[in-house]
């Protein structure tokens, strides 16, 4: 977290500025002041923070003077001017006394004053930052007495033991005492360097002997972080997770494998009974399908097989440490394919199952794979009973399955009425109140659209056609199609071959 001040006598300048950087995840405003004196008192006894971004000219104390104390008693890494002068003296002698950039007012963009802070974090903060591990008592050195290291980052993270919910600050847990404790431990046990820098950021540069081989550096650092969990348990009862990089050599590269570690963290989601997570993923292109049967979502053991394919999922994807948000995604957007394949199959139940989609976009918030699982049983199980009571309930769409399995064949009236179980009038009425047409034109239309697939394969005669959906004779077949569409065949299939000529745009 980068830590901020804002100094202007102009409360709307501080506001402003305020906005441009309150929503930005790595930077924390720890205050607002119209007067140099108070920012400078804070400063003195709050201690240092990583930038000022301040005005020239203000009523108590001029900006330059500010800038010189700020530096002599170094109380921020960084400075940024902000001011309504573009007279080139102001600048050049805010500069030489140690401001690293002079923007003026009417020229700041949340983009621009942005990009100069992460400038400063990349060349002064995180650097700084570093150094401070080149304090730290080491057991190695090599044979002129100087020490040469790589290194690994692991950031830390404590969660309850009851949830998987990130616990830092919870009443069961003392961040100054957890602080101090992890100090302890990182220090006698000679691993690094213990970072608790803002917030819950903390983390352990932990370093290692350049010579040591790679496998040995892999075991010492389970055994480092082994010990910080064991250590840490003995005191508070809750889960210490650790997120390990790749080793390193460059200390300015710190902030690079920090995101990493941070990263890593995240593979706490499959639950896999690890609490150490180290940078040694699997690459693999390779995907697995939930096999979700939509034919058979409404017979038993459905329910068991979902849940089967969700474990394999899961474990698949876990043992290979894949990204947690892409395999998110990806069980998002199948689950999405096989609501709306089941709202297609049941077409008259459609925006009754298409509301289910919506709590699909709990997927993509799930902390742990255990509680996602739960809620996505739940949510087809009551997907599955709410469907059924639905087909209970609605005669009709048993009857329009079954003209639809018997479409090919000639359907009488009689037959779809025994199928609902109503006298014939009476199903002529319900039937027209369902699909909005005559039972006669409804099959009419099918049928035609029926002849359409045919016509479109191209594969199949006239005469194999009106045998194939038992016409009378291919005659038949052609004025029904023209009484429908308005069209003879032959037009039709013109204007399909024209659709098909047509460049895509």
């Amino acid at each position: 977290m980068i830590r901020i001040i804002i100094i202007d006598d102009e409360i709307l300048a501080r506001i402003g500025i305020q906005t441009f950087l309150e929503n930005k995840q790595n930077i924390a405003v720890q205050g607002t002041f119209s007067s140099s004196l108070d920012a400078l008192v804070y400063l003195r006894e709050q201690g240092p923070v990583d930038i000022v971004i301040t005005d020239i000219e203000m009523p108590d104390m001029d900006g330059l003077i500010l800038i010189k104390a700020v530096r002599e008693e170094n109380l921020s890494t960084g400075i940024i001017i902000v001011s309504c002068h573009d007279n080139f003296s102001y600048a050049r002698e805010a500069l030489e006394l140690g401001a690293d950039s002079y923007i003026l007012k009417q020229e700041v963009t949340e983009e621009k004053l942005y990009s100069i802070i992460e400038k400063i974090n990349a060349e002064k903060i995180i650097p700084r930052l570093a150094e401070k591990s080149g304090e730290v008592k080491t057991k190695w050195a090599n044979e002129k007495g100087t020490q040469c290291f790589s290194y690994a980052v692991g950031v830390l993270s404590i969660h309850s033991a009851e949830s998987m919910e990130a616990s830092l600050l919870s009443g069961n847990v003392d961040r100054t005492m957890l602080i101090h404790l992890l100090e302890n431990i990182v220090e006698k046990e000679g691993m690094g360097t213990f970072f608790s820098p803002y917030n819950k950021e903390m983390f352990i540069l932990f370093q290692f002997p350049k010579q040591m081989e790679e496998a040995e550096k892999m075991e010492l650092l389970r055994k480092n972080c082994s010990d910080l969990r064991q250590n840490v348990r003995l005191f508070i009862n809750e889960r210490l997770m650790i997120g390990c990089s790749r080793f390193f050599e460059e200390l300015k590269e710190i902030r690079a494998y920090y995101q990493e570690g941070l990263e890593l963290l995240s593979l706490d989601f499959y639950e896999r009974e690890s609490c150490f997570f180290m940078a040694d993923r699997q690459q693999t292109e390779r995907k697995i399908s939930l096999a979700l049967n939509v034919d058979s979502f409404l017979e038993p053991g459905w329910l068991e097989e979902f849940s089967r394919e969700l474990n394999l999922f899961f474990d698949f994807y876990g043992s290979r440490q894949t990204d947690v948000e892409s395999v998110k995604s990806d069980l998002f957007h199948q689950m999405n394919q096989f609501i709306y394949a089941l709202a297609q199959k049941y077409s008259l139940a459609g925006q009754m199952i298409l509301e289910f989609a919506v709590r699909m976009e709990g997927i993509m918030n799930a902390a742990g794979r255990s509680l996602l699982e739960h809620r996505l049983k739940a949510d087809m199980a009551e997907l599955s009973e709410e469907l059924l009571k639905r087909l209970a309930d609605d005669t009709m769409e048993t009857v329009l399955q079954y003209i639809e399995a018997h479409i090919c064949e000639q359907v009488p009236l009689t037959e779809a009425a025994a199928q609902s179980f109503m006298s014939v009038p009476h199903f002529c009425k319900k039937f027209k109140e369902y699909t909005g047409e005559t039972y006669v034109k409804y099959i009419n239309n099918r049928r035609v659209e029926k002849i359409k697939e045919y016509l479109d394969c191209g594969s199949c005669s006239l005469n194999e056609i009106a045998a194939e959906m038992n016409f009378q004779n291919m005659n038949y077949m052609i004025r029904l199609f023209k009484n429908v569409t308005g069209m003879t065949i032959r037009e039709y299939k013109r204007t399909v071959i024209r659709n098909n000529k047509k460049p895509s745009k």
